[in-house]
């Protein structure tokens, strides 16, 4: 059995939201029948339930840090999903110098950020970059960083935003209310 309706409220409703649709000429006219169908949100921020993103990846006491100067250093060896931000600073030299942040799965290396200054004639000048960046992280990866002289110095901030199969993480001491 099934059973045909006119409602102005959803329709006008439906015509803003796809206003590609027909915009209700020929008038639309929806279906009722004995079957019913659930639907539902599964978005947790929808329901209320969530953080919005620019909430739930806050640092907070579980950030980590650590500061690089003329070696290669592991910063995170956890799987998963992991917020990084950094700041490189550096004095020029007559050598060049690099920074690099890297996954290293014990066999090969990706670089996820780069950075180069060849040799310069002016020394003694400093400048400073940074960047902000997700990494995703398998079992057995590691996220290093580096840099190459004395005259270079990186600084990095990590905290995990979610689990391999995404699982969000939020800040330390956090609960919904």
């Amino acid at each position: 059995m099934t059973f045909q309706f006119r409602k102005e409220a959803i329709e006008e409703d439906l015509n803003s939201t796809f206003p590609s649709q027909g915009q209700g000429n020929p008038p639309l006219y929806y279906s009722l029948s004995d079957v019913v169908v659930p639907t539902y949100s599964i978005n947790n921020v929808a329901e209320g339930s969530g953080l919005p993103e620019n909430l739930q990846t806050a640092w907070d006491f579980s950030t980590g840090y650590l500061s690089i100067t003329n070696t290669t250093s592991t910063l995170v060896n956890n799987p998963g999903f992991w917020k990084v931000d950094l700041n490189w600073t550096f004095e020029n030299s007559t050598s060049s110098q690099n920074a690099s942040v890297f996954i290293d799965d014990g066999v090969t290396t990706k670089n996820i950020w780069r950075i180069f200054t060849p040799s310069a004639s002016q020394t003694g000048v400093q400048a400073v970059t940074d960047a902000t960046f997700v990494v995703f992280l398998r079992g057995g990866d590691q996220l290093k960083g580096l840099t190459s002289t004395s005259r270079s110095n990186l600084d990095v901030w990590y905290r995990q935003i979610a689990t391999t199969n995404g699982s969000l993480v939020n800040p330390l001491g956090y609960s919904a209310a």
